[in-house]
């Protein structure tokens, strides 16, 4: 799946939101240059989340020329907003993911039972 930012890059143009799901990621991309990518691993529907998948949002990597620009937000904004689409629970093991959602409580309610928050092992992220 594919989504147009409709925002400006640093350099003005618009940069889309990819989906890589053969290797379990989603991509930023301005122009043909990948400057941002979330990794994660889907786990099994249990149970306990209502037989709803849960996308373990493991890592948040932007590119460090194009850190605070705001790219590592609307990735996980987007991936987000996909995960609410699909009814999937999220996982935050990612700390810039984690922390993100603890400023965004509107997202909260796609957090899996079992999240523990604080402990996260991601890495990256651009501040925001």
């Amino acid at each position: 799946m594919e989504h147009s930012s409709g925002g400006p890059s640093a350099e003005g143009q618009g940069v889309r939101l990819v989906h890589e799901a053969d290797r379990d990621r989603y991509e930023a991309v301005d122009g043909t240059e990948v400057v941002a990518v979330l990794y994660y691993a889907d786990e099994p529907p249990t149970g306990a989340e209502g037989g709803a998948t849960v996308r373990d949002l493991r890592s948040t990597i932007v590119a460090p020329e194009r850190n605070g620009e705001g790219l590592g937000s609307l990735l996980v904004r987007h991936v987000l907003d996909e995960a609410r689409a699909q009814g999937l629970k999220v996982r935050p093991t990612c700390w810039f993911v984690d922390g993100w959602i603890g400023r965004h409580p509107e997202y909260a309610d796609l957090l899996a039972s079992s999240t523990e928050q604080g402990s996260a092992e991601g890495h990256g992220g651009d501040g925001r």
